[in-house]
């Protein structure tokens, strides 16, 4: 894609009160119901298409609305590809390859003359409003946006299927090969009717003719000199192509309207309708123009393979001359590629619609450039449960992921979808400092769960805990103690190593010592202020009463649970419901 709108603000426009995007060629919007994800995407199409926007589009019915979007890419062979005339019109307003625009109504209902659109001069400093021929010129190189909703009107778009529609649009951005091929054929088919039916032609069907004498009988009883003649204008080409509908045939029998279909039918056909597209433009190139493909949940009503299918589809065309913006519900719509670009859309009072950082913005400004932190918090299976969240809490072993969300509903009546909280596996404490630094960034609350040696090491590289901390010194001589003892292996920074035991059961065996329990307490309140839950006991094993991390003692600890209860299977079941507790609010 040689251009796009990249950046999008909208004030003042439903629940748009100042809404800020920044956009990709594939930009999923990701967000709960009535958080305004269609709004936003009516907003964009406004800035492209000036309608009047009514009262009720109005948040703050004194004040205007406005959509300013930025346009980048705008290179200088993109421009010498314009039109001398629209060229002439924007490349004074363009700074380092950008132009910014602006649309606004100044009150509801206002005549399509009163909704002006201008530019930002640099020169100027200020907004220049409609330059000669800025609307041509931004139609050159983006075009009206094809606009997708969701299913409310789809059987009115599909049977109607007008120039103004979805249906309608698609059919006209793939039929250009029919124009090419067959137009002037056609044309001359069309202007044999014109001779037969138009006033004026030279082969009237004689019943017209006889029409035209009995009226103008009459005609010429009431008004002497007049007469008429009925006339039959005949389509062009492109109002043939304007009027296209669809037939659907089933087992060869008789073709039926497209609205005598249930939606998952009708949902079906129009996103083959874009898959097809995609087909028709992957490799074209070349093209001047990128057109804005807006769509309001494409996965509606799709199986799926059918929604994996779609996503594949709308890359293509992200690739190929199209801009697309949607909104969806499905992590399938979602690959780990796009996660750092999808945008999350939130709703309160306060701020109305709003998006949250992207996470891809977030990461450059913590961690540039860091490839391996972008993979681990954001590959596919992690991108599903942080982009559809209101909450995150990180862990450290497979045991938490498997088994707290048992735990969780077990303990609290609710899962952790109810609270709309991701659970995601880290592969290394190592990225906890920086894994709630970057949830922190995109105003995501975040918490992280790790285990005991968590304290000794990374907590202190991180700047949770001070290297003279007195309870790591304590418990430091513990070790020390137990090393005596021939229970434990030391470094010699006076943490375990393997040996006797692994470094796993050495905390596990420091954290069993009496005098051990006062100082592991105080390091676990202090990393509990900050966000991080300290397994008392060494690690969650201990505290569920599980020997091996493997798929039969999680089978066997829920199946335990299931039949005795929380309380009764695990030695320390006060921590589990207090960690419950705490991830809850």
């Amino acid at each position: 894609m040689s251009h796009k709108l990249s950046e999008v603000q909208i004030k003042n426009f439903k629940s748009c009160i100042n809404t800020e995007l920044k956009l990709s060629g594939y930009t999923p919007l990701i967000g709960y119901n009535n958080a305004g994800k269609s709004n936003a995407l009516t907003a964009i199409q406004w800035l492209l298409k000036k309608t009047s926007l009514g009262l009720d589009d109005f948040f703050d019915r004194a004040s205007p609305v406005e959509v300013i979007g930025v346009i980048e890419g705008i290179s200088q062979d993109l421009l010498g590809q314009m039109n001398a005339n629209h060229r002439s019109s924007i490349e004074n307003y363009i700074t380092d390859e950008k132009l910014k625009i602006r649309r606004v109504q100044l009150t509801p209902n206002a005549k399509a003359a009163e909704i002006r659109i201008s530019v930002w001069s640099d020169t100027e400093q200020d907004w220049v409003p409609n330059p000669n021929g800025i609307d041509n010129a931004l139609k050159s190189i983006l075009p009206e946006p094809i606009r997708i909703g969701a299913m409310e009107n789809a059987a009115e778009d599909a049977s109607k299927a007008k120039s103004t529609t979805t249906i309608g649009k698609l059919l006209a951005e793939f039929l250009e090969p029919v124009r090419a091929a067959h137009e002037v054929e056609l044309a001359g088919h069309l202007g044999e009717v014109s001779r037969r039916i138009s006033s004026d032609g030279d082969m009237r069907f004689g019943e017209l003719a006889v029409i035209d004498q009995n009226v103008n009988r009459r005609i010429d009883d009431l008004f002497p000199g007049m007469s008429l003649k009925l006339h039959f204008e005949t389509p062009t080409f492109d109002e043939l192509i304007k009027s296209g509908s669809i037939k659907v045939y089933e087992n060869q029998n008789q073709g039926r309207d497209f609205s005598s279909y249930g939606h998952g039918a009708q949902r079906s056909i129009q996103m083959a309708l874009v898959q097809y597209l995609a087909e028709v433009k992957r490799g074209a190139g070349g093209q001047l123009t990128t057109t804005l493909l807006l769509i309001d949940e494409p996965e509606l009503y799709l199986h799926p393979f059918a929604v994996e299918q779609i996503r594949q589809a709308l890359l293509a065309l992200s690739q190929n001359g199209y801009q697309v913006v949607l909104s969806t519900h499905s992590a399938q719509m979602v690959t780990s590629d796009q996660a750092k670009y999808s945008l999350l859309i939130r709703k309160n009072t306060q701020r109305g619609t709003y998006a949250r950082v992207r996470l891809a913005d977030a990461i450059q400004a913590l961690v540039p450039d860091s490839v391996h932190q972008m993979e681990q918090l954001f590959s596919l299976s992690h991108s599903t449960q942080v982009l559809f969240a209101e909450q995150v809490a990180l862990t450290e072993g497979k045991t938490e992921l498997r088994l707290l969300p048992f735990i969780f509903e077990t303990a609290s009546g609710r899962t952790l979808g109810q609270e709309k909280l991701a659970l995601v596996a880290q592969s290394g404490v190592s990225d906890t400092r920086k894994s709630l630094d970057i949830l922190d960034a995109m105003d995501l609350p975040a918490k992280a769960i790790v285990d005991l040696d968590y304290a000794f090491t990374r907590a202190i590289n991180d700047g949770y805990l001070q290297d003279t901390d007195p309870d790591i010194n304590a418990l430091k001589i513990i070790l020390q103690r137990l090393e005596q003892q021939g229970a434990i292996t030391l470094h010699t920074n006076g943490l375990p190593k393997k040996g006797v035991v692994k470094p796993s059961k050495a905390f596990e065996l420091l954290a069993n010592e009496q005098d051990a329990v006062i100082h592991i307490e105080n390091l676990h309140n202090r990393l509990k202020a900050q966000g991080i839950w300290v397994w008392t006991k060494g690690a969650i094993e201990a505290h569920i009463g599980t020997a091996s991390k493997d798929e039969l003692a999680w089978s066997q600890f829920k199946a335990s649970v299931d039949s005795d209860g929380l309380e009764a299977t695990c030695p320390q079941h006060q921590t589990l419901i207090d960690l419950v507790s705490w991830l809850r609010v």
